[in-house]
């Protein structure tokens, strides 16, 4: 069986720049997952094009299973140099990883990938290319369960230089840096941000370069299952009974009316925990069969609004861990599952308002996209069951 990728990457761009010269390309498919960290020389529009080029150049010709020798072929031909230091314009890590756990990794002038395996930075078999008078170092290796790959541009290893520290944030320092965080069972968004959060101190608040982190960590698949908006059709009922019988992983229901379907279908009561009420959400539920039952519209809306704080770096892991219905359902979503199926009732198409269909459940469909679109940020994979 496959593993699943945990994928995140942040990024300060450098002081005064609106566009940050680091790019990073993500494609996955039925075969593969393909990332992509470019990283254009100086920094501004014309590094961001440059570094968007490679990236996107590089990952779709993998993508299309192209060689990699016409992948820098084609980079070559395409990308400029610069005529005062005969450089590539671009420098690029590429991580590809396959359904049968073969990783391969392809590194130019970027700082050395860094592998962890079992509490440990593993030093990777690197095999140098001669391409075109530069060197690049290719590397193939299994992935196993908890794996995890770091990668960043070279703004991370200049974090300091000339403000807090000498000579800069050394490679082996943020190596010791993310393996201490690995230590503390962080997922991959929380290293990356870690990271990004360490070097823009490091730089006194005034990056000197564009400075970008990837994060992989391989995971186990993991299910989550969101019943979500009723049918119209109460014939239906005894279907969204079929589909939470044969869901995979834990299960969640949001909203009183999805709530009271689901426990006069299975003949069980819904227990309240009134020491779960807040100011901003109704409290949770509990019934047997079902990990949790929270009410619909606030709870979800309240949920979004948490994640956008994680996302944006405003907020900690504690949102997480705080007793109520919007934490609760972030914690499920974001830290106990990899794949999460949402039984919708009916095909909602929020771009269309039908006078015959209730406001609410057009409300609840429009901020579970939100929720959905947010999800998909933190590279959950999202399937919609409609009922």
């Amino acid at each position: 069986m496959s593993l699943f990728m945990d994928i995140a990457h942040d990024s300060v761009n450098k002081v005064n720049e609106e566009l940050c010269g680091d790019n990073v390309e993500i494609r996955i498919n039925d075969e593969s997952i393909i990332v992509v960290l470019a990283d254009g020389l100086g920094s501004g529009v014309k590094a961001n094009i440059l570094a968007t080029m490679t990236s996107t150049i590089t990952a779709t010709m993998l993508e299309e299973k192209m060689g990699i020798m016409d992948v820098l072929e084609t980079l070559e031909e395409t990308l400029p140099k610069s005529k005062v230091r005969n450089l590539a314009y671009s420098t690029f890590t590429i991580v590809q990883v396959f359904r049968n756990r073969t990783a391969y990794i392809l590194e130019f002038d970027n700082p050395p990938l860094i592998f962890i395996r079992d509490g440990e930075i593993i030093e990777l078999d690197r095999k140098p290319i001669q391409f075109q008078e530069k060197s690049v170092f290719e590397t193939t290796i299994k992935i196993e369960k908890d794996d995890i790959l770091a990668f960043f541009s070279d703004g991370v290893i200049h974090a300091g230089i000339g403000n807090l520290l000498n000579f800069g944030w050394q490679w082996e320092e943020a190596s010791d840096y993310i393996l201490a965080r690995t230590y503390e069972n962080k997922n991959a968004k929380e290293i990356s941000m870690a990271l990004i959060d360490t070097c823009y101190n490091l730089y006194g608040e005034e990056p000197g370069d564009d400075t970008t982190a990837v994060v992989i960590r391989a995971e186990e698949r993991s299910y989550l299952t969101i019943f979500s908006g009723p049918p119209l059709d109460k014939s239906k009922d005894a279907e969204v009974k079929r589909l939470l019988d044969k869901a995979r992983g834990k299960k969640i229901i949001c909203g009183g009316t999805a709530g009271n379907i689901v426990s006069r279908e299975y003949g069980e009561e819904i227990e309240i925990d009134l020491s779960t009420i807040s100011e901003r959400v109704p409290p949770v539920g509990y019934m047997k069969g079902v990990d949790l039952v929270t009410e619909g519209v606030l709870t979800i809306r309240e949920t979004v609004h948490l994640l956008k704080e994680y996302l944006n770096n405003r907020c900690g892991h504690e949102i997480f861990e705080a007793k109520n219905g919007a934490s609760m359902l972030a914690n499920y979503l974001i830290n106990k599952c990899t794949t999460i199926d949402i039984i919708m009732g009916n095909s909602i198409n929020p771009d269309h308002q039908n006078p015959d269909f209730p406001e609410e459940l057009t409300t609840k469909w429009r901020i579970t996209q939100e929720l959905i679109d947010l999800l998909r940020c933190f590279n959950k994979e999202v399937n919609i069951v409609y009922v």
